[in-house]
Formats: C-alpha cells, sequence, structure tokens
C-alpha cells in the first residue's frame, strides 16, 4: 500500500505542475493596454478527450487478444455555457460599468429585438451610452454620436450571453492484433448544432428628442443641414443590429453596421460535422497496465468565421487542418482475487498544431478598444474643377468631407490567415469497474497557445481561383469622426465640406468638447478646436481668401445670442491605415480545466458482441485574463495615449459550460 500511495503522489503532483505550467500566460515584454477580443475561439465540439475515453476503457485494454478486436460507439450530448460575465468582459473590456440601481426621472422604457429575452442580473455589468450634450457623463460611457444617436439620447445595454451544443458524437475504435500485436486505429467526430446568443437588452433612460429651435445636431455637425430626431435611431439596438437608418438625411449616406452584429436576443445557429478525427497509434500491453504512441490528425469539416455577428456561432476549430501526437497509458492498480473488481488510473494527452486556415475576422484600431463600432467619415481628394457654389477650402491638404459615414468594423473587418502553434488536451482519470458496472471520475485540461493572424494578401486580380476576393483597403480614405463639425460657410449661402478628422477620439468621447471653452467663444466645440491639426479654414473668391464660419451661431455671452465663428479644418487630415488595425491584440489564447464523471453498465454474459450504456457530467471552467501589465492604464479612466498594446496582449480566455451526456455502444473480439 506504500507503494501505491507513493505513485498515487507522484501522477497527482505530475498532473498538478502540467496544469500550472500549462495555465502560466506567455511571455510578453511589451506592456498592453487594456484590449478586447471582437472573436472568441471556443474549445472545439471534436476536441474532449474526456468524452471519448469515459466507459471505454475496458472495451480497448483487451491484453492477450488474437486477433481483430473494438468498439463503436456513440454520444448524445447536451452543453450550456456559465460565466456570461467573462464572456461580456472578454468582449467588451473597460467599456462595462456598474448598472445603476436608479434611474432618472426621466420616463424609462426597455428596448427588445425579442420579448422572448429574458434579463438576468449578470453581476450589474453593462455599457452606457449617452450623448455629449449630457452633462453628466462618465468616462467610460460610449459616445451617442458614434451611433448616430440623439445628442441627448441615454440608454444602458446589458449583456447575458450563453451559448449552448447539441453534440452527437460517433466513435470507431479497432485493434490490429492479428497483424501487429498492440497497434490500433482510432476514427472519430461529432455532428454539432451551435447556438449563441448575447441576450442583450437595452434601457432607453433618455430618448432625447428635439424642438424647432432646437434640433438633435445643428448645420454643419452631421450634415449640411439640422439633423432632427425623427432622422437618427430610435435606440441603440437598430445600430447595433445593423438596421437601415430610420429617416433620410440630405447629401448624406450612412452604412449600417455589416460586422460584429448585436443579434439581441435571438438565437443565432449553425449545424455540422465538427472535424473528422483519425488516430494510428500503438499501445504496449500488460496485464496490469499499458502505455501507447500515436499519430492523429483532423479534416476541418466545420465552419469557417465569417464575422457578421460579434458571437457568432462555431462548429469545430475554424477550419484548421491539425496534426499531432498522443500518448496513452493505464494502469491496474488493484484487482481483486476473482478478477471480478479492479481500480485503474488513466491518463491521455494529445498534442496538435493547427495550421493556417482562412477565416474573416473584424479588428479594433490600436489603443481604442471597441472602436470598431466608432463613426468613420469618408474623405476625398478636392476635385480640380470646383462648382462655384461648392468651392474647397484652399488649405484642406486636398482632402474634403465626401458625405457618407461608416461604422469602423464595416472596413476593418478583413480576411486573414490564422494559426495555433500548439492545442494541448490532457486527461487524468480514476476507473473503479465491478463486474459489469464501471464508475469514472477524473480530470481533463485543454490549453491552446496564442493564435497568430495575418492578412491574406492575396486578392482576386492574380489569377487564382482560390483566392478569397478580399475587398483592398482604401488608403487616404476613412477617419475618425469623434464629434468634429464636417461643414463650414460662407454667408450662409456657400457650405463647403471640410477635411476635419479627429484620430485622438475614442468609443467614449471626441476631441473638441475637451478643447472648447465657454469663456472664449472661438473654443466652441463646433469650431473644430480639438481635430488633427486644427488649421483656419478658407476659400478662395475672386481672387481673395475668405474664412470659412460654422454654420450654427455661437453664442457669445447670456445676452448675445453670438454670430457664426471661424472653423477649422484638418491640415493635414489624419486617415486610418491598414497599420492601425489591431491584429495582434486580437490574437488570444485559450485554456478551461474540467472534472467529469461517468457510470456504465456491460453486459459482460454477451461472447462476441457485448453492448454497453452509461451516462455522465461535466462542469468546465474556462479562463480569462488580460495579462494586463500596462503601467499607465487605470480601470476609471479609458488608456489612449499610450502605445502599450501594438505586439498583443495575448488575452486568455475559455468558454465556461456545463454538460450532460448518455453513451453507449458495442465492443466485439
Amino acid at each position: 500500500m506504500k507503494q501505491y500511495s507513493k505513485k498515487l503522489f507522484s501522477i497527482a503532483m505530475l498532473c498538478g505542475t502540467a496544469s500550472l505550467m500549462a495555465s502560466q500566460p506567455a511571455t510578453n515584454t511589451t506592456p498592453s493596454t487594456d484590449s478586447v477580443l471582437p472573436f472568441l475561439q471556443f474549445r472545439s465540439q471534436g476536441r474532449n478527450n474526456a468524452r471519448k475515453l469515459v466507459g471505454t476503457t475496458n472495451a480497448i485494454d483487451q491484453y492477450g487478444a488474437e486477433g481483430h478486436y473494438g468498439t463503436f460507439f456513440a454520444t448524445l450530448e447536451y452543453d450550456r455555457s456559465f460565466r456570461p460575465s467573462r464572456i461580456t468582459k472578454a468582449l467588451f473590456g473597460d467599456s462595462l460599468v456598474e448598472t445603476p440601481q436608479t434611474t432618472t426621472t426621466t420616463t424609462t422604457t426597455t428596448t427588445n429585438t425579442n420579448n422572448s429575452c429574458k434579463k438576468k442580473c449578470n453581476n450589474n455589468q453593462s455599457i452606457v451610452i449617452s450623448g455629449t450634450d449630457l452633462n453628466t457623463r462618465g468616462p467610460r460611457e460610449w459616445m451617442a454620436e458614434n451611433f448616430l444617436l440623439p445628442s441627448s439620447f441615454k440608454s444602458t445595454l446589458t449583456f447575458d450571453p450563453l451559448v449552448q451544443n447539441v453534440i452527437f458524437d460517433l466513435d470507431f475504435f479497432m485493434g490490429f492484433d492479428r497483424w501487429v500485436s498492440g497497434m490500433y486505429f482510432r476514427l472519430y467526430g461529432p455532428v454539432v448544432n451551435n447556438r449563441t446568443n448575447l441576450r442583450v437588452t437595452e434601457n432607453v433612460i433618455a430618448a432625447g428628442g428635439d424642438s424647432e429651435e432646437a434640433p438633435s445636431y445643428q448645420a454643419g455637425f452631421f450634415a449640411p443641414g439640422d439633423v432632427r430626431s425623427s432622422q437618427l435611431y430610435s435606440n441603440a439596438l437598430q445600430f447595433f443590429s445593423g438596421a437601415a437608418l430610420p429617416g433620410t438625411i440630405e447629401q448624406i449616406t450612412v452604412r449600417p453596421l455589416a460586422f460584429a452584429k448585436m443579434n439581441g436576443c435571438g438565437n443565432k445557429s449553425k449545424t455540422g460535422f465538427a472535424e473528422l478525427r483519425a488516430e494510428l497509434g500503438w499501445n504496449f500491453l500488460r496485464e496490469n497496465y499499458r502505455f501507447g504512441l500515436n499519430i492523429q490528425t483532423a479534416a476541418p469539416t466545420g465552419t469557417r468565421p465569417n464575422a457578421e455577428f460579434l458571437l457568432e456561432p462555431q462548429v469545430g476549430n475554424g477550419k484548421h487542418w491539425e496534426l499531432g501526437a498522443g500518448f496513452t497509458g493505464a494502469w491496474t492498480m488493484w484487482r481483486s482475487e476473482d478478477e471480478d473488481k479492479h481500480f485503474d488510473f488513466v491518463v491521455e494527452a494529445d498534442v496538435t498544431h493547427l495550421f493556417k486556415a482562412k477565416q474573416r475576422r473584424t479588428f479594433d484600431l490600436i489603443n481604442k478598444p471597441d472602436s470598431r463600432y466608432m463613426l468613420a467619415e469618408k474623405l476625398t481628394a478636392v476635385p480640380t474643377t470646383t462648382p462655384p457654389t461648392t468651392p474647397p477650402p484652399v488649405n484642406a491638404s486636398g482632402f474634403q468631407f465626401a458625405g457618407e459615414y461608416s461604422p469602423v468594423a464595416n472596413f476593418s473587418t478583413r480576411d486573414v490567415k490564422v494559426s495555433i502553434g500548439v492545442q494541448g488536451d490532457v486527461v487524468a482519470m480514476f476507473s473503479y469497474t465491478c463486474r459489469g458496472f464501471s464508475w469514472d471520475l477524473g480530470y481533463n485540461y485543454w490549453g491552446m497557445s496564442h493564435e497568430k493572424i495575418s492578412l491574406d494578401t492575396c486578392n482576386s486580380d492574380n489569377n487564382n481561383n482560390n483566392c478569397p476576393a478580399n475587398v483592398p483597403f482604401a488608403e487616404n480614405t476613412w477617419a475618425l469622426k469623434g464629434d468634429a463639425s464636417v461643414y463650414g460657410t460662407v454667408g450662409g449661402t456657400i457650405i463647403v465640406p471640410l477635411g476635419a478628422t479627429e484620430s485622438g477620439a475614442t468609443i467614449y468621447t471626441g476631441t473638441n468638447k475637451a478643447a472648447s471653452s465657454t469663456t472664449n467663444p472661438t473654443l466652441n466645440g463646433l469650431t473644430n478646436p480639438g481635430i488633427n491639426s486644427p488649421d483656419e479654414a478658407t476659400i478662395t473668391i475672386n481672387g481673395d481668401s475668405v474664412p470659412l464660419v460654422t454654420l450654427t451661431e455661437i453664442p457669445v455671452s447670456p445676452t448675445d445670442p453670438g454670430t457664426p465663428q471661424p472653423i477649422r479644418t484638418s491640415v493635414p487630415p489624419v486617415f486610418i491605415k491598414l497599420t492601425d488595425f489591431n491584429i495582434a491584440g486580437a490574437e488570444m489564447r485559450g485554456m478551461s480545466n474540467k472534472i467529469f464523471t461517468h457510470f456504465n453498465y456491460t453486459w459482460l454474459e454477451r461472447e462476441r458482441w457485448v453492448p454497453y450504456v452509461g451516462f455522465g457530467a461535466s462542469g468546465e471552467f474556462g479562463s480569462h485574463s488580460d495579462s494586463d501589465n500596462c503601467p499607465n492604464r487605470t480601470t476609471t479612466t479609458p488608456t489612449t495615449t499610450n502605445n502599450c498594446n501594438k505586439s498583443g496582449n495575448h488575452q486568455s480566455f475559455g468558454l465556461s459550460q456545463w454538460a450532460v451526456w448518455v453513451k453507449g455502444g458495442v465492443s466485439f473480439h
């Protein structure tokens, strides 16, 4: 017994050390700001050693077999995620705030895209959206202007995300002892229905109406004329679901959100075969123990990420081919004299490499978490011949507003190639057998190293039929709008598009409000004091340089309604570049720890064909960490000035889920 105790202690120490080493974050010498993961790569439904091993130990450990033997079984499993706040945190990071327990006196309404959505507490973590006209805005409230909502709008978005799987797993094991003692072949894979649901609900606190004297946005801010609330979205979920703008804004085109959409309270579902896995191995068998090695591969038969939805359904490993090796072992620690009872320890460890797979991913901008939802403006080169009614600014560095808006996600979504260096799946399990009854109890560790993402640079012009038609990124075209005014005027009759950009804007705020002053009317936010390289906007009329002014009167004092003030444009404007996409920051790692148990019964009275059936359950606890080593970031104020996360922070995320299953099959010899 002392020898058994020492061996058990050694095994426990070995498993614990392996798990601890695997869970350590990757070395990252470059500090990182808080970042988020626009895409979460779940553990493939086909990568589950615990499900593969339970209930089959006696069927595959057949010492002394002289011919072919094997087993075929099927498992019906249901998985359901828990810890929804960790999914929300991974997707949105520091944008989440404590949900207020009280509301303002403004009438509060709740807007859902599906009445069947059941709102839960989710640790009171929400996103607050508010317009810049509200004086009570917090530092982590998303700016309503980014989503074409009224400037006095306010609402909260609360999330309770859910991921579910229905899995039908098929597995075939064949031992070839007649040819080579200990050689075996295994082929397996599941049919999966995966459903995801953000379960997002919106509580509109202030709808943000307007009046004849005070429109939602005054002329020059969004368009040449005033913009009223009837022309804008009435709630944030309209924008995030990809709906078209309810009203028409004259001379303005607004592209609806096309990628990273929030699917409200409705399920998104995909069904397919996760991946087809195969093993060819050899076992060294003895009466009380075995150990073996195998080579294994996986053919990608699942779905490919397409980035349309933020929490999109996934079947399989993301379309990766896999190649690797595995180790298997079993040890009969105790056996009764009549050999009807025995106690075994079983271990299996698989390591595979996931080769490059073509996917479509959405990216934020570097140092701007959640910026995929920010509003960008399209600029165009100033025409060489200008109609007299729309002369361009002479000092706008050759660019002016083109009358078109788009969320950043619409062009930061790119075709990429993704590879994963190492994925590991380790099981350590105890199994007790008493005649036809057996009970398994074990631990499962799953982990994957951080992804490596590179842009898919090929395009449809190189006559390669296998090349995706990836739209080339348009340089010198898109820039962040923030809270910049985009039009100026001369005399209120000649309206001129500007080239004002705000590269310093974030999902939370623009740069003009911070630069404006109540004591100096020329620094009013509508005059663009905080834009990139602000310079007085002018046009040339009859050979004279004439300054442009705001389309709105700027109050000078409480008794003076004010007059239009000189307006600024960016010289030069700052465009969004391909290198601004935070590709490295979107590379995630994965890790989870699972405990599981399974009860099984085998009809031993059968001779050649021996059926068995069992049921089991598991609880899997996924990790979530952002490897935050950035010394300048705080939890209350978004970081916008440092450059911490250019090389990526390799966040770790694993889905937490519980599962129940029924497993049955037949062994033969």
